[in-house]
């Protein structure tokens, strides 16, 4: 989820930071020496909130078979068909993505066909449907967690990286609130069997602070804003079919 982080921002942020300056993700390796600024978006934590007692595994749910379909959009398209080879019921549908919608009041499934009542605009992925299916070996849990997510700006002295931490930041506060679900595209659920998705995110500016550093030999000016980053975290482990149950059918007593 650090880097689903980490690429939603790093989005945000290069769409208005000038094309000469990179925009980097991950552990922070700072500017090299050919570069008079830096753009850094830097996820380094996830903790998750622990269930209460000596029960970890407490708020566990069964698992079950999940499916998700996606659709492009053309900004008229309404109705979208389910593939042949889907299978169990729409529990969820966003449009854009991580934008859940409301059945009834913006969509309903008739058959295989998803219809919306507003045409979504045009994208290459503009709509989602998570399928449930059957019961499977495994489990669904969600549960509080805290992410944190830093934005730094280097800048070659003599020089300030207020200025360009003030653009950075004025887009990292803009996507902050348009927070949507975000999904670890990186777990490849089709052959792992396991989902993770970061539900209804908030992000918040939690501290700005600013430092001279040096970079091998070279004094650059660093600005760095922090967020806290606060959603559930759901993780969908299907792992196959489970085992049979016996089920009584009938007892009789024999004298």
């Amino acid at each position: 989820m650090l880097l689903a982080i980490e690429s939603y921002f790093h989005d945000a942020l290069r769409a208005a930071i000038p094309e000469t300056v990179e925009v980097a993700t991950g552990p922070s390796r700072g500017p090299s020496a050919e570069m008079e600024a830096l753009v850094e978006v830097i996820a380094s934590r996830m903790k998750l909130t622990l269930p209460e007692g000596d029960d970890l595994t407490a708020l566990r749910q069964p698992s079950y078979f999940a499916q998700v379909h996606r659709w492009a959009g053309n900004g008229t398209r309404k109705d979208f068909t389910l593939p042949a080879n889907a299978t169990g019921q729409v529990v969820e549908v966003e449009s854009p993505p991580g934008r859940p919608l409301r059945r009834g009041d913006d969509y309903v499934v008739e058959e295989s066909t998803l219809r919306l009542y507003r045409a979504p605009a045009v994208a290459s992925e503009a709509v989602v449907a998570y399928l449930r299916g059957t019961r499977a070996e495994g489990f669904l849990e969600r549960r509080r967690c805290e992410l944190r997510l830093s934005v730094r700006a280097w800048v070659k002295s003599p020089g300030n990286a207020a200025p360009l931490l003030s653009r950075a930041l004025a887009a990292a506060l803009a996507a902050s609130a348009d927070l949507g679900n975000l999904e670890d595209e990186d777990t490849e659920a089709e052959t792992s069997g396991v989902r993770l998705r970061l539900l209804q995110p908030q992000a918040t500016l939690v501290e700005v602070h600013r430092t001279l550093e040096l970079q091998g030999d070279i004094p650059y000016h660093r600005a760095q804003a922090n967020f806290l980053v606060r959603g559930e975290l759901e993780q969908l482990v299907s792992l196959g079919t489970p085992e049979s149950e016996g089920i009584i059918l009938e007892v009789r007593r024999e004298t």
